[in-house]
């Protein structure tokens, strides 16, 4: 019996964090058998490279050298975690995937055209693609504004800049509008219970829960 992988993707402050602990909880009460991962980190080596590419503020990786560390630790967790899940038949739920190589690195960073990436990042996974892609999609200023109302310190990433996350959003959106059957774009600026119910009803059309 094969599993079904389901990713998470949006900017900052769209709200991933607080709707896959609500998933979290929801399949826990409902005895489902579900795997939770996150990009990167989770194992020893992949948070090593998270703090490499997040908080690593001494010498701080050039743009490419970060897409590199990103696919490291992607190829780390396709094979060690999800895969293996996969095959049990376990439901996958992924904090981040490829979609954010592509709307971070290529549309926010520039490094190379989004079409470029699509094919860069696709051959090192070996067109690994998840079953859905749950877009939580949030406007960059919005966005900001949350961040303000939280007193926790920005990562690298976070302190990009506004143009930065307007880019990264238009490369979410490229996607999203290149793959429609496997997105489904949720308007992450409604109320986190209103934002979950949907999010049930995505998966619900995917497997039973």
């Amino acid at each position: 019996m094969k599993g079904i992988f389901i990713t998470l993707e949006g900017g900052e402050a769209c709200g991933k964090t607080t709707q896959i602990q609500m998933l979290k909880e929801y399949f826990k009460n409902k005895k489902i058998n579900a795997l939770f991962t996150k990009e990167p980190g989770g194992m020893p080596l992949t948070d090593e490279l998270r703090r490499l590419i997040l908080n690593y503020e001494i010498d701080p990786p050039l743009e490419k050298t970060e897409l590199l560390l990103y696919m490291a630790a992607r190829i780390e967790d396709i094979e060690k975690v999800i895969k293996p899940a996969l095959q049990e038949g376990k439901i996958v739920i992924a904090d981040r995937f490829n979609d954010s190589t592509i709307a971070y690195q290529a549309s926010g960073r520039q490094i190379m055209s989004i079409d470029d990436m699509i094919n860069f990042t696709e051959n090192i996974i070996d067109n690994f693609t998840p079953d859905l892609t749950i877009y939580l999609r949030l406007d960059p200023q919005t966005a900001f504004e949350r961040k303000k109302n939280i007193d926790l310190e920005l990562d690298r990433i976070e302190k990009a800049g506004l143009d930065f996350h307007r880019r990264v959003l238009e490369g979410f959106d490229y996607m999203a509008k290149k793959e429609p059957e496997r997105f489904a774009i949720i308007d992450a600026s409604k109320s986190r219970d209103e934002v979950f119910k949907e999010i049930l009803s995505v998966i619900r059309k995917k497997v039973e829960i």
